[in-house]
């Protein structure tokens, strides 16, 4: 039994993309950080270069600053998937980052098991060292690199994008990151995304950058590390309105599309892959 779980963006290396890391949150001192992904015209074979040591570590301590409700949001997709799946779940992490989605998940069912893909040396390392100390070793195979290094021939349960798609700038560009996970993933198999989404250009919008911008001043920031931080959110995210990312999920094989969070411009839905 498997489930792909996503937090950073893998693209076919067939189209001769790889991920370059930049740092969308990444402030002096004690600011905080959240990787971007810019998809530029490079061979399969690089490697996501941005995210050292120094940056990783501070990402994993201030990622919880700047998304309202990230173990939260965390704990609902892992209750999601324990209602779905089987008690013996494989699930493959794509971009598994520091081990989140894997030490949530593992911890909460001890006898489902993980294949993570990482691009980022960091990041890999980290979450190496995080699941060792979460006593998850042995369920765990992590890999250095990009899903396409697995068989194509894999059929996955389940699958989750967490906090991915929005640093995708070309909605063509999503599709193709959506449609590659659904030839993973079996019949109707639930799949489970978290995005930042909405229009730039309604009131709905405005009021929630507002508000979100001030919940992140009250914390221990200074004006300039809002000011940069939320200069890059404008700037790296792409934004889509909810019905439009909605569609991006049909398009690309999914249906039965429920919202189960909310937070700001923060949403997380579950759908499943429609029979081919």
């Amino acid at each position: 039994m498997r489930l792909i779980l996503n937090n950073y963006i893998v693209t076919p290396a067939r189209d001769h993309y790889c991920v370059n890391a930049a740092i969308a949150f990444d402030l002096a001192g004690d600011g905080i950080q959240r990787a971007f992904f810019q998809f530029n015209s490079m061979k399969a074979s690089g490697s996501a270069t941005h995210f050292n040591e120094t940056r990783t570590a501070r990402y994993d301590r201030r990622i919880r600053m700047v998304i309202p409700g990230y173990e939260s949001l965390h704990q609902m997709v892992n209750h999601l998937l324990s209602s779905l799946l089987p008690v013996d779940a494989h699930i493959l992490v794509v971009g598994a980052g520091t081990g989140m989605d894997i030490i949530t998940c593992g911890t909460a069912n001890p006898q489902w098991t993980f294949t993570a893909v990482e691009p980022s040396d960091a990041m890999f390392a980290t979450c190496q060292k995080n699941i060792a100390a979460s006593n998850l070793k042995d369920r765990v195979q992590i890999h250095c690199g990009y899903v396409d290094s697995l068989s194509k021939d894999l059929k996955f349960d389940a699958a989750t994008a967490i906090l991915v798609s929005h640093f995708i700038q070309d909605e063509s560009e999503k599709f193709r990151f959506f449609s590659k996970i659904a030839t993973f993933l079996q019949n109707k198999a639930p799949f489970v995304v978290a995005d930042l989404l909405g229009d730039q250009d309604g009131e709905e919008f405005q009021l929630l950058m507002k508000s979100w911008r001030h919940l992140f001043s009250s914390l221990e920031v200074t004006q300039k590390d809002v000011e940069e931080a939320f200069d890059h959110i404008q700037k790296d995210i792409s934004f889509v309105p909810e019905h439009r990312y909605q569609k991006l999920l049909e398009e690309s094989g999914f249906g039965h599309i429920i919202n189960f969070y909310r937070a700001y411009l923060f949403g997380g839905w579950i759908c499943r892959k429609q029979s081919v």
